[in-house]
């Protein structure tokens, strides 16, 4: 004990202490005041949260491969087996894993929802994975009148089934027509049925860009029974065909206009234990806006390019095999006519044939609520005119789902 402490009187001990009291009251209201704005803060976070209905949502998915045959496009995801290719590899992907944002809320008659969402598959260089966006739109809908209105970056509004596979190409090029693309689209329900308008056209890249029209859509869906559905839907684009001429030339303008067009079928059939999706399509100069990059015009004269006629389909069937299993398996084509592509012959590239297909058999098992494990088997035949490429891919899958 200190000789300070020990000749502290009883009137200083008894200031000291007043002091010291005086302090902890400062520090208790400043406490006070933090924890009350605190609790102000995130009472107004909270009262956001729920009015605005707010959720988070994701994905954590890695997929091993291992592929029989070259297949250069696309790398990560099946498109085609690349001509005369021979080797085999390995992949590690963890590209399709997937976080999202979904917002909304009640006015009213009207329902107003926003929706964001990421994965993994944007420009990258080796394991530094780039985000892109997948989906982002607003979407406001009338109850009393049964229409609603989109506006952003969603999946195309016709052809919207989607095959069980594992891959993350659901059959690209293979028989199943998609993409995900700006568009505005308005849906009209009545009763049992939906109509549907839209304008749809990928992001202008380059300020010099000549494109102008977008894709006009329709689309009339069924829906019956236990979620059973039939639809039928196209869409028309028209616009001169314009390409660059390299150096010295730049733009060419050939004055021929490109008459784009699609009529897509869609069956969706819950029948017991077994779900079937179905699609048809059939059309000219379908192409990037599609995932059919560089099979919609013949341009080996360019300046007189001529429109590539197709029709493919698919056909998918899911089962629940047992509680935790499910099985799915189905087949996929696209057949371009070769008619059109004749004077291509000896000068495709990677993307190009005269006919693809995919056959695919796989199964989920799930470990946990949020966890499932997959093995999916898928054999590729592409043919390019009197040759014809074929390739495996053996796939295990780990999936946790948030």
């Amino acid at each position: 004990m200190s000789m300070t402490a020990l000749a502290e009187t009883d009137a200083e001990r008894l200031d000291r202490l007043e002091i010291e009291i005086k302090e902890l009251k400062k520090k208790q209201t400043t406490t006070e005041n933090v924890l009350s704005k605190t609790e102000s803060i995130l009472s107004k976070a909270e009262s956001v949260w729920t009015k605005y209905n707010m959720r988070l949502y994701g994905r954590i998915k890695f997929d091993l491969n291992y592929d029989t045959s070259e297949f250069k496009k696309y790398n990560d995801f099946i498109g085609v087996v690349k001509e005369d290719a021979s080797n085999d590899s390995v992949n590690f992907n963890p590209r399709d894993t997937r976080f999202g944002f979904e917002t909304s809320h009640t006015d009213g008659d009207w329902i107003a929802n926003g929706r964001f969402e990421i994965d993994f598959y944007g420009t990258n260089a080796g394991n530094n994975l780039i985000p892109r966006m997948r989906v982002g739109y607003i979407d406001l809908a009338n109850n009393s009148s049964g229409t609603s209105l989109r506006a952003g970056q969603d999946w195309i509004p016709v052809a919207q089934q989607n095959p069980a596979t594992i891959d993350f190409g659901v059959l690209s090029a293979a028989g199943n027509v998609w993409w995900r693309l700006p568009q505005v689209t308005l849906r009209q329900k009545l009763g049992d049925v939906e109509l549907l308008l839209s304008a749809m056209k990928h992001r202008r890249e380059d300020t010099e860009e000549e494109e102008r029209m977008p894709w006009a859509l329709g689309r009339v869906a069924y829906n019956f029974g236990d979620g059973n559905l039939a639809a039928l839907g196209g869409g028309y684009r028209t616009g001169e065909y314009i390409y660059d001429g390299g150096t010295g030339v730049g733009t060419v303008h050939t004055g021929k206009d490109i008459d784009r067009w699609l009529a897509a079928l869609e069956l969706k059939l819950n029948l017991g234990p077994v779900l079937l999706k179905a699609e048809g399509f059939w059309g000219e100069a379908l192409g990037k806006d599609f995932l059919r990059y560089d099979m919609d015009v013949n341009d080996s004269d360019p300046n007189n390019p001529k429109e590539i006629e197709a029709i493919g389909g698919f056909i998918s069937l899911t089962a629940n095999a047992a509680d935790d299993i499910t099985v799915s398996a189905g087949y996929g084509i696209d057949d371009p006519r070769n008619d059109d592509m004749k004077t291509m012959r000896g000068d495709l590239n990677d993307r190009q044939f005269t006919r693809n297909s995919i056959a695919f058999l796989n199964t989920w098992y799930k470990v946990t609520k949020g966890v499932k494990v997959g093995a999916e088997i898928m054999y590729v035949e592409t043919e390019r005119f009197s040759s014809t490429d074929a390739g495996m891919r053996y796939t295990l899958s780990t999936f946790y789902n948030f």
